[in-house]
């Protein structure tokens, strides 16, 4: 099982790598990403450009963003960047993110407000005993409470997991299709789309890309921020902290690609019959192109 999904990201990131002018578009769209959250971060709103100057960052940072998601997944479709086709995608998905954020805002509300019902008990240990005369005093450990744990679980899955994953398939998704295609057919076919996309989304396949993804993406990029050694003087540590930040952001940016893309291309394979079957249907002499048979297959 573990096989494959890593076979799969392998794959994905040789394509990639052979690839060199779409990896530089895929490059640059983020430095200038980057550049966008510093500009945002950096200026002080103290005279009135340096309120345009913020207010510029402010649109062009999520315009960047989702014009790069675009181009991913319509470089992993279609084999090459077609920058009109990626510009109606990165619409689409912004327009499909708008309600898994507030899903995922109900669900941060929810799961505060349930919390409040289970606090935590006020920790009042007795004194330790007695150590020997010079040793530190025993460490003592508060007992562990469930209900906490069990709510931190319940945030890691459903924010770490349950909505990156299903907003990344339904970009995948909206950026082969209409997005009125969804609600067509009546309330039988969209239950029926419904179950379809998560049965997708949730694969066991999805869910190891996913996972994979994530330890290039989170958990070493995390490891390299915020674990380290201090190093003796003052120029060492800076070149060591630029090194780092250099191979955070690149760790983040070659997991995220890996994932998107591996992701993507599963999911177009298992339309790809269909696809080629409703273009039979529709053109005989083969006029349709494979995205449109895929589009009206969805």
């Amino acid at each position: 099982m573990i096989k494959e999904p890593i076979k799969s990201c392998y794959g994905t990131m040789s394509s990639l790598l052979k690839d060199k002018r779409s990896l530089a578009i895929f490059v640059s769209l983020y430095v200038l990403l980057l550049g966008a959250l510093y500009g945002f971060v950096a200026i002080r709103e103290a005279t009135v450009w340096q309120v345009i100057l913020t207010m510029l960052f402010i649109a062009l940072a999520p315009i960047l963003f989702f014009v790069l998601q675009a181009a991913i997944i319509r470089h992993s479709q279609a084999g090459r960047i077609d920058w009109p086709a990626v510009l109606r995608s990165s619409t689409k998905l912004a327009l499909v993110t708008i309600p898994v954020i507030l899903i995922g805002l109900g669900f941060m509300w929810l799961l505060n407000r349930w919390q409040h019902h289970f606090p935590a008990p006020l920790f009042n240990p007795s004194l330790p005993p007695t150590a020997p005369h010079g040793a530190p005093p025993p460490r003592v450990v508060p007992p562990l409470h469930w209900p906490t744990v069990l709510f931190a679980s319940a945030r890691l899955l459903i924010f770490g997991v349950v909505l990156p994953l299903s907003l990344i398939h339904l970009w995948i998704d909206a950026s082969r299709s209409e997005l009125t295609a969804f609600a067509r057919g009546g309330r039988q076919a969209i239950m029926t789309r419904l179950g379809n996309f998560f049965a997708r989304a949730f694969a066991p396949v999805a869910v190891l890309v996913y996972v994979i993804g994530m330890l290039i993406f989170g958990v070493i990029p995390y490891t390299l921020l915020f674990v380290h050694k201090p190093a003796k003087g003052a120029w060492t540590d800076i070149v060591i902290l630029g090194v780092r930040l250099a191979l955070f952001f690149a760790f983040i940016l070659v997991g995220w690609l890996i994932t998107l893309s591996t992701l993507a291309r599963q999911t177009a394979d298992p339309n790809a019959a269909i696809a080629q079957s409703a273009a039979d249907e529709s053109h005989p002499s083969g006029t349709t192109t494979a995205e449109e048979a895929t589009a009206s297959a969805v």
